[in-house]
């Protein structure tokens, strides 16, 4: 008697201690889960009979149970004891089991689910709302655990016991970056042929020890750089495929599969770290907050999380007119600074222009009447127009003309260059000063040979 006292003390403290991979519990009629995952399957094995006589409890498995899953049971820890006749065996070994550390114990019974449910049975329940409830249980022993890790149960010989789930499931967070470094959560406004760095930060959850499925995908506008894919700091191929993890590069699409050993490694709330770099090209959205996305999924069990971050970058519309009319025929190079500065590389396509730095110095705006001519894929700040060929009949801008892209915005800037028709006077310091200079040293010189051949004819 006291020693039966004694194990349901101990088995008491088991329960309470248990925090890793699994739970016990004794009673007959409902485990109710708590504060579980929605979604997740969660399962209770039967692994000892019980008995109670007055205020004597006792824990064993029949003869035929013992044979069937006795040997995972010892393997785990528990230690049995026959009775007489040898049909019985009988749990003597609560005492050792409340010191030698119940997590371990835990660890192999969940290793071995598929023996357990061999044994005296297994009994399931879908997490809705927040709980999980097992209902009309046989009395006995229960192992409790889930597909996102362990529970800690109450052990209790009530006709309910509670089980509160104490682990968490893994989660995402994506950022971007004009740099390889200040990751943010954007969005970052950046250059057609531009590069943007991407970090994902994944946080493991809590007693985590299955498969983990990263899944992310740029739209069209991006570009995946090959060769930049690192994990947690260390360059990993394209498509890798190690002990830890399988990576898959397809296009625009990077999916990284964590091996349910590689999970299970990881310290609680331990983080995995994945950066890579793609490039804006032709096809971007121009003018949208949300068009160029960059999107990563994480899937856990019966859990689905995604984060996005997007890039944004913005087009001018340019257009010629005499004051009146729009014009064709100009033609305009880009810069970036009202005087000197550098030329901005263009390339264009059937919608217009678009920033290239591998386009031609040779390349001009060339404005069509009406509908002007539309630059795309600039990040936000001053341009400057150049006009290097003009109308017939008009006059050459005398300086560059300034366009101003405006951050978060959702149209075009619109740009209106002016051409002057007629005579033009020369500048200050001109071709045109030089001849006015010619001529007026001409004119004074006939004049003084004038003055000299009168007063000579006077003097006569």
């Amino acid at each position: 008697m006291k020693k039966i006292k004694r194990m349901m003390a101990i088995a008491i403290a088991i329960m309470l201690a248990v925090t890793t991979v699994g739970a016990f519990t004794a009673f007959a009629g409902t485990i109710e889960v708590k504060n579980v995952v929605d979604n997740e399957e969660y399962s209770a094995y039967k692994i000892l009979n019980y008995t109670k006589s007055g205020t004597a409890y006792s824990y064993y498995l029949t003869s035929a149970e013992y044979t069937s899953i006795g040997s995972v049971l010892e393997a785990a820890g528990f230690t049995f004891t026959s009775s007489s006749d040898g049909s019985q065996y009988f749990v003597s070994n609560a005492e050792a089991l409340s010191t030698s550390g119940v997590s371990d114990v835990a660890a192999y019974l969940a290793s071995h689910l598929s023996d357990l449910g061999n044994g005296l049975g297994k009994y399931d329940a879908t997490g809705a709302n927040g709980s999980a409830t097992f209902s009309n249980l046989p009395t006995g022993y229960f192992f409790v655990t889930s597909t996102t890790g362990s529970l800690c149960a109450l052990h209790s010989d009530v006709d309910i016991a509670t089980a509160v789930e104490k682990n968490t499931v893994p989660s995402v967070d994506k950022k971007e970056s004009t740099t390889e470094s200040n990751y943010v959560d954007g969005p970052i406004d950046e250059n057609i042929g531009d590069t943007v760095y991407y970090q994902i930060v994944v946080t493991d959850g809590v007693g985590t020890d299955a498969e983990l499925t990263l899944k992310d995908t740029m739209t069209a506008g991006l570009d995946y750089k090959a060769g930049t894919l690192k994990i947690n700091g260390t360059a990993v191929a394209d498509n890798a495929n190690t002990t830890d993890w399988a990576v898959t590069v397809s296009g625009r699409v990077i999916t990284i599969v964590f091996t349910p050993a590689y999970v299970a490694s990881l310290d609680a709330n331990a983080t995995i770290t994945v950066t890579y770099q793609a490039t804006i090209n032709e096809n971007a959205v121009i003018n949208s907050a949300t068009g160029n996305e960059n999107k990563v999924e994480l899937d856990y069990s019966q859990q689905h999380s995604e984060d996005k971050v997007y890039v944004e970058t913005y087009d001018f519309q340019v257009f010629k007119t005499d004051g009146t009319n729009f014009l064709d025929g100009a033609e305009f190079k880009l810069y970036d600074a009202l005087t000197g500065g550098n030329q901005i590389l263009l390339s264009s396509d059937s919608t217009g222009y678009y920033k290239d730095a591998n386009g031609s110095a040779d390349t001009t705006i060339d404005i069509n009447a009406a509908t002007g001519c539309n630059v795309r894929g600039l990040a936000p700040g001053k341009y400057y127009l150049e006009e290097v060929v003009v109308p017939a009949g008009y006059n050459k801008l005398a300086a560059r003309q300034e366009v101003e892209v405006i951050r978060g915005a959702t149209a075009a800037v619109q740009i209106t260059v002016v051409n002057n028709a007629g005579a033009q006077l020369p500048s200050t310091g001109g071709s045109g000063t030089t001849m006015i200079y010619i001529i007026g040293v001409i004119l004074l010189a006939g004049a003084g040979i004038l003055l000299v051949t009168r007063r000579r004819m006077k003097a006569e």
